[in-house]
């Protein structure tokens, strides 16, 4: 559908909240991938992750590449380290999986605290992968083997099952490798929503609207995207069905209808409404419905860009009322107020951490947009990115990465980083600009 034109109020309107919520697109950039992992305050686990094994005769193809894949995955938790394969004794493929097989001495001197060790057989268009996480201080076998079955072409969402199978199994918590990332990308003069796999590999176009497409937000079991289009003229906030592409409208109020955010465990959202005096948010259902309004909103300010607590009794939002962009909380069940950052003129698209100890934000300040955290109490602010424009965090769903847009290595893209801001690396690898991302909780399985 071709774009069309914005004009009067609807035109004031836009102008005036790209500049404060989005802060501006700069130029596109071909962007390439690039892994800069620095190390993190916690010591990594050293693991051994050899070359798969393949039980198939001939089916060799897939062997370094899966292995190259659970090893990435690995890595970029934050937990482990993967050894070099440079530094193995033991020919993969000649390797047995019985604790009475497994070489722990030779493994140790290696430097191994773990050893994952993967099966595959392929037979037509099935795969099947067979994982084992062995303990070599321990001498043991961690828990029972994992298997993984389906469609040869969908071998990358099985090695990252075993890859959260893994952090279960040593940490205790579920990885995020099952995960997605939506982001906007821009497509000519056109900005679409987009998503790929946490690792940035897969990206899937959402929509084609030819115009404007903002603010995704992943819905809480992972099947729906709402996101704002400009496609009729004024902003509207749209659902799509991930699985189907099916869209419907949420919101068409008149005036301004941006910034969905889905509320944690219920199927309704937070929404940023222009339809009364003012800006305001408003809870809404996914079929457009009012349910509630807020009354953020302080005379003639904006009230925008919410984000729930864990539990969704509170969200963070922008605000001008105090004259320049600042996060502030609000309480639903007792409808109070408070305003959160201090430090910085310019602070907009808070993101609360899902374990609910941290508020991230973009903050602006002489010129430069960083990332920085701030605990809901408001103590504990500390900014976690340096140089160029760094904007728009959101949390990993175990709270230990967060992504976000940065031009800090050319044109905008999505960047990932640990949550005491170590470990940067760009994630996004299309050309043109990658911006806003969200994202998405873990499936349920």
């Amino acid at each position: 559908m071709t774009q069309k034109s914005i004009s009067g109020t609807a035109a004031t309107f836009f102008i005036m909240l790209l500049a404060f919520i989005l802060l501006g697109f700069a130029q596109s950039a071909s962007s390439q991938v690039t892994l800069e992992i620095s190390p993190s305050a916690i010591q990594k686990i050293p693991i051994a992750v050899p070359d798969f094994k393949y039980m198939t005769p001939g089916q060799t193809q897939l062997a370094r590449e899966m292995s190259d894949v659970l090893s990435n995955d690995l890595n970029i938790s934050g937990v482990f380290r993967s050894l070099d394969r440079k530094g193995f004794l033991e020919d993969p493929q000649a390797m047995g999986f019985e604790a009475s097989q497994i070489k722990f001495e030779d493994w140790r001197r290696q430097g191994a605290a773990f050893l994952a060790l993967c099966s595959y057989q392929i037979q037509g268009n099935s795969l099947r992968l067979d994982g084992t996480l062995v303990d070599i201080a321990g001498r043991k076998m961690v828990g029972s083997p994992k298997s993984y079955a389906g469609e040869l072409r969908a071998w990358r969402p099985m090695v990252h099952a075993f890859a959260d199978d893994i952090m279960m199994m040593v940490t205790g918590e579920r990885g995020v490798f099952d995960t997605k990332i939506a982001y906007v990308q821009s497509v000519g003069n056109a900005k679409e929503i987009f998503y790929c796999d946490f690792d940035g590999n897969n990206p899937v176009q959402l929509t084609r609207d030819n115009s404007i497409a903002l603010s995704p937000a992943w819905s809480p079991d992972q099947s729906q995207i709402a996101f704002v289009s400009y496609r009729e003229g004024q902003p509207r906030v749209y659902g799509v069905n991930v699985p189907t592409g099916s869209r419907y409208l949420i919101s068409g109020f008149p005036g301004m209808n941006i910034t969905p955010a889905w509320r944690p465990g219920r199927n309704e959202l937070a929404v940023a409404l222009s339809k009364d005096r003012g800006q305001d948010i408003y809870l809404v259902s996914p079929t457009g419905e009012i349910i509630k309004k807020f009354g953020v909103g302080f005379g003639s300010s904006i009230s925008v860009s919410p984000s729930w607590s864990p539990d969704g009794q509170k969200f963070a939002y922008v605000s001008n009322e105090a004259g320049n962009p600042q996060i502030y909380i609000f309480d639903v069940n007792s409808g109070q107020k408070k305003r959160l950052t201090f430090s910085g003129n310019y602070n907009t698209s808070p993101s609360w951490s899902p374990k609910g100890d941290l508020i991230a934000y973009s903050s602006g300040e002489g010129g430069g947009f960083n990332i920085c955290i701030i605990k809901p109490d408001g103590s504990g602010n500390r900014e976690l990115t340096s140089g160029g424009r760094n904007e728009a965090p959101r949390w990993s769903p175990d709270g230990r990465m967060i992504a976000y847009s940065s031009n800090k290595q050319g044109g905008p893209a999505i960047r990932i980083m640990y949550s005491n801001g170590t470990g940067d690396w760009q994630l996004t690898r299309q050309g043109g600009a990658q911006e806003l991302p969200d994202w998405s909780p873990r499936r349920n399985r």
